[in-house]
């Protein structure tokens, strides 16, 4: 079964693509703290409220023709890669990252990922606990 054309998974689906590109950004922050001149960045997150809103409220239609017409995923758009604000301490060098800051982000980041993950996986055992292919291997 292709669970990736239930909206509850589009929404799962794109909070991980958020945080892998987050994490990159953060990564390059990282890698780039000694650079001179360089400038922190972050990447926008879209409202994911108003995405699960929009997942549950096509939740609740029913196809009961070949006729109908079938509902929209809510809009999962690419993410927005901005720098960060002007009032951040800046370096000697004119680079305003701080390292600290950056790993802490980073970890955080990683966790929500595992969090999604955990519940993308355990959404997906529910579905086969309930078509009863729980335990027959696939």
């Amino acid at each position: 079964m292709d669970f990736s054309n239930l909206s509850l998974f589009g929404v799962m689906k794109a909070k991980m693509n958020y945080l892998s590109e987050r994490q990159g950004v953060l990564a390059e922050n990282i890698a780039n703290a000694d650079t001179p001149g360089y400038k922190a960045k972050d990447v926008t997150a879209p409202d994911f409220k108003k995405l699960v809103g929009a997942a549950s409220q096509q939740l609740q239609m029913t196809m009961t023709n070949p006729m109908d017409m079938k509902g929209t995923a809510p809009s999962m758009g690419a993410y927005a890669v901005v720098e960060r604000g002007a009032t951040d301490e800046l370096n000697p060098n004119g680079n305003n990252v701080a390292i600290e800051e950056e790993m802490a982000k980073a970890g955080k980041n990683q966790m929500e990922y595992q969090k999604v993950l955990d519940l993308y996986g355990k959404a997906i055992a529910m579905f086969k606990t309930a078509i009863g292919s729980a335990g027959t291997g696939g």
